[in-house]
């Protein structure tokens, strides 16, 4: 059985290894490591939380506050987290922002994100926030890159006409799309453009 907590240091060796095969393709210096882990736990511990299997770390959910000046502003994913420190966490901050989710291989399609997901949901409601801001990455774009913009093939899947892993799972958790962030991830083989997500309270 598969069971929330709020992420714990004895986590952090697991959460590192647990980056690693989520996102094979991202640089590994943008990949989170035990010391983020623990700036996490520092600044904002209750915006951390993992899924568990036993004590298997099976997935994960990192977030901070910010402003809407902040949260809404252009920006790229490494900018945004501080570069994964979460040393621009706003304790003051009115929107909470889901800097980073992951689902091991092995535990996809069991619904653990959208676990996660009300999680976040919940924890916005007992701070009193007006609701969720994300960087959306587009895994699926890089089949229809050649075929659309990064805009019109969000709109497809914003319709229901295309399946992308991420933006459809996050519509069904109700996000809605409110723009694109130019050059959001840095390297590897994802497209660099991500979606502006907002889930409103």
């Amino acid at each position: 059985m598969i069971q929330l907590s709020t992420t714990r240091p004895e986590h952090f060796a697991q959460l590192a290894v647990h980056q690693r095969l989520c996102f094979p393709s991202v640089p590994p210096e943008d990949w989170m490591n035990e010391a983020d882990f623990a700036a996490h736990l520092q600044v904002f511990p209750e915006g951390q939380h993992v899924a568990l299997d036993g004590a298997r770390v099976v997935a994960q959910s990192s977030t901070l506050r910010l402003s809407a000046a902040r949260a809404f502003a252009p920006h790229t994913y490494r900018e945004i987290t501080g570069a994964n420190r979460f040393t621009t966490h706003d304790p003051a901050g009115e929107w909470l922002y889901g800097a980073d989710m992951s689902v091991h291989p092995d535990y996809r399609g069991r619904r653990i994100s959208s676990m996660l997901y009300d999680t976040r949901k919940a924890l916005v409601r007992r701070l009193g926030l007006r609701g969720i801001v994300a960087g959306g990455a587009l895994p699926g774009y890089h089949h229809y890159a050649s075929q659309l913009s990064v805009e019109a093939y969000v709109a497809e899947v914003v319709a229901g006409r295309l399946f992308d892993p991420t933006l459809t799972t996050q519509l069904r958790n109700g996000f809605a799309v409110r723009g694109i962030l130019r050059g959001y991830l840095g390297g590897g083989e994802l497209v660099e453009d991500a979606t502006l997500l907002v889930w409103e309270a």
